[in-house]
């Protein structure tokens, strides 16, 4: 019974300390400290390509979503374009927009407005 115990107590002891030796595994010339810094930054550049994806993502489904709405609810101009060639909706209100990359509404008076080449 003792044997018993006393192997329990072995194998629990090298159980718990084995994890910190494997953490603290530094070299003299900072290796290992050189690796943790590169993985740091690396980690950092893929969190920020992450979230430019998911804003450029965003944008697109909500221009989507805004036009999708847009062409329901409101009447597309087939003789005006807006001011760079966009695609004019008009309100119930008889209010000139059209839509940004962001999904935006940009409204426009009607002298900014062009004519629809043919």
């Amino acid at each position: 019974m003792k044997k018993i115990f006393a192997m329990a107590v072995l194998a629990a002891a090298l159980g718990f300390s084995s994890p910190c030796f494997a953490q603290d595994t530094t070299h003299h010339d900072g290796t290992v400290k050189k690796v943790e810094k590169g993985i740091g930054k690396g980690a950092k550049k893929a969190g920020k390509g992450v979230k430019k994806g998911a804003k450029k993502v965003g944008n697109e489904t909500a221009e989507l979503a805004t036009k999708g709405k847009a062409k329901v609810t409101d009447k597309k101009s087939d003789e005006w374009v807006g001011p760079e060639g966009q695609t004019i909706y008009v309100d119930d209100g008889s209010k000139y927009y059209w839509i940004n990359e962001k999904g935006g509404r940009v409204f426009v008076s009607r002298e900014q407005l062009k004519t629809k080449q043919k």
